[in-house]
């Protein structure tokens, strides 16, 4: 009687998938850069009460928390070029959309979905930080941009951790989609690899364990992180 699972196979198909992980993490961690930049901008946009700025960002979270990620991918991917489009007609000036990798369109896709999710956990986090400390900041000559970020930010990080943590691990497995706009990551070199070997049980087996693996390691990261910047308090507390 064969084995159920061959585990030399899932060695070899082990090493194989190897070459993909590092498409997974740079699109993991380039569209979580991107999408904390957006995330922190909105949140600030919609405490400090910006005129416009706070109607376009409200539109934003409406759209994209609603909205699923692989529907936003596909909007981003078909969407976009067509914009570069009428751009060049308009204006004459080419824009190169036709070279645009596939790639480009992926990290924006993931970035606009997350982006979304982390304004929450951001205006969350400052909101969190009793408000008398930005008032004792503004009364000695601080700006408001120096006082959010000497004395708000690191407290706001600490509280955020966590979640960011969490929507890290949630995006490292939404990489997961972008196939469907012929970006290889590990998911799709899984794919590829078990359409040519017809092994799908072994394959994907060690495609779980290695996405449990990688969420380990991060979490582990970000654990150390939120050691790292809770210092301050336990200096506080001295």
């Amino acid at each position: 009687m064969n084995n159920i699972l061959e585990f030399s196979f899932m060695w070899d198909t082990f090493v194989h998938l190897l070459q993909f992980i590092p498409v997974t993490l740079f699109l993991a961690i380039i569209s979580m850069l991107l999408a904390s930049i957006i995330g922190l901008a909105s949140a600030i946009v919609q405490l400090r009460n910006i005129p416009i700025l706070k109607q376009i960002a409200t539109v934003y979270l409406l759209i994209g928390r609603a909205v699923p990620t692989m529907v936003m991918l596909y909007i981003v991917y078909f969407g976009l070029p067509i914009l570069l489009l009428v751009f060049t007609e308009k204006t004459g000036i080419d824009t190169g959309y036709q070279h645009i990798p596939p790639m480009v369109f992926a990290i924006a896709g993931l970035t606009v979905h997350t982006g979304a999710y982390l304004t929450e956990i951001f205006r969350a986090a400052i909101l969190s930080i009793d408000k008398g400390q930005m008032e004792a900041a503004l009364s000695v000559g601080m700006t408001w941009f120096q006082g959010f970020y000497r004395i708000i930010f690191r407290q706001a990080a600490l509280v955020a951790v966590p979640l960011l943590a969490n929507q890290f691990l949630g995006l490292i497995k939404s990489t997961s989609i972008v196939f469907t706009i012929t970006v290889i990551e590990l998911l799709g070199g899984a794919k590829i690899a078990s359409v040519e070997t017809y092994r799908y049980l072994e394959t994907y087996l060690v495609v779980a364990i290695m996405y449990w693996s990688i969420s380990i390691v991060f979490e582990k990261l970000f654990l150390l992180a939120e050691q790292k910047l809770g210092i301050f308090k336990k200096e506080a507390n001295i």
